[in-house]
């Protein structure tokens, strides 16, 4: 009998609905919390939902791994259509996601859980290239092999325009975000691929604007060793404008077959704030 494959990932996963459409990707919504209200990500809650929120209360709102049981749930009804699922957790070193996930797992004997060690589109990256191996016929064992491997040659660099949800979210000192704010210093972050944790990367002077294409031509410098199928641009608001700026500075720096552009979404929001830049791709090797 042929084997039925779904790929499902968390909702920290950051792709654009039209490509979840495409791929038939089923996604588990991670949980928001907004003052004493829980939203579900995605289907109830948005990243301008988090802005507005924070603007009428100057409150950061929260966000909470799915639950044991939520996950239980979700799988259970794949399982009972006869799918094998493979799913895509965000980071164990960022989150409980994955562990919760992989507990859920346990009662299924067709449901396989992948730390992708990494969060927002970079982890759409991951899914997406599950999907387009899944399109191609490969079986649920290579699919999985194939994408933890792929997982360990992720990159995922953020410039991040402004601390304040960074301080608040307790990620950043008081004296660290002042002299940002007071010397215009824009950090950039990567993702350790290692571990799956979030760690500081080079610092920008000046606005954001003139930072970008500094932060974009330094993250692409070693393009040789780029694979060359799918670059993200995940951002957290940025302008139609801006991001066709940074589009056409991608386009000539490297030559990669696709370049989609993504708004991040709540977990990476409530994080990161307004005006973040994200960049995802993976090494040949």
């Amino acid at each position: 009998m042929e084997e039925k494959i779904i790929i499902t990932c968390d909702s920290a996963m950051d792709l654009s609905p039209e490509l979840i459409k495409e791929y038939n990707i089923k996604v588990l919504p991670l949980n928001i919390k907004m003052g004493s209200n829980e939203y579900l990500d995605i289907e109830e809650a948005s990243p301008d939902d988090i802005f507005a929120y924070y603007e009428r209360t100057d409150d950061l709102a929260v966000t909470a791994a799915p639950t044991m049981q939520q996950a239980f749930r979700f799988f259970t009804r794949f399982v009972h259509m006869g799918y094998t699922v493979i799913h895509f957790a965000m980071s164990s070193g960022l989150s409980t996601s994955y562990a919760n996930a992989s507990a859920a797992a346990e009662s299924f004997q067709k449901v396989t859980v992948i730390d992708s060690k990494t969060a927002s589109v970079a982890g759409g990256l991951l899914v997406l290239t599950a999907a387009e191996m899944l399109r191609e016929g490969r079986t649920s064992e290579e699919i999985i092999k194939e994408s933890q491997n792929i997982s360990e040659r992720l990159k995922e660099p953020f410039l991040i325009d402004e601390m304040e949800f960074l301080y608040k979210g307790g990620r950043a000192s008081m004296l660290s975000t002042f002299m940002a704010g007071l010397l215009k210093i824009k950090p950039s972050l990567y993702v350790q691929n290692s571990d799956g944790t979030l760690q500081v990367g080079k610092k920008y002077m000046g606005k954001f604007e003139s930072s970008a294409p500094k932060f974009i031509m330094e993250s692409l410098a070693n393009g040789r060793n780029m694979h060359k199928k799918h670059i993200m641009i995940g951002h957290t608001g940025l302008t139609n404008d801006f991001l066709e700026d940074c589009k056409s500075q991608i386009q000539q720096l490297a030559d990669f077959e696709q370049i989609h552009i993504i708004r991040a979404g709540c977990t990476i929001t409530s994080h990161l704030g307004k005006n973040a830049l994200i960049l995802a791709w993976y090494t040949k090797s």
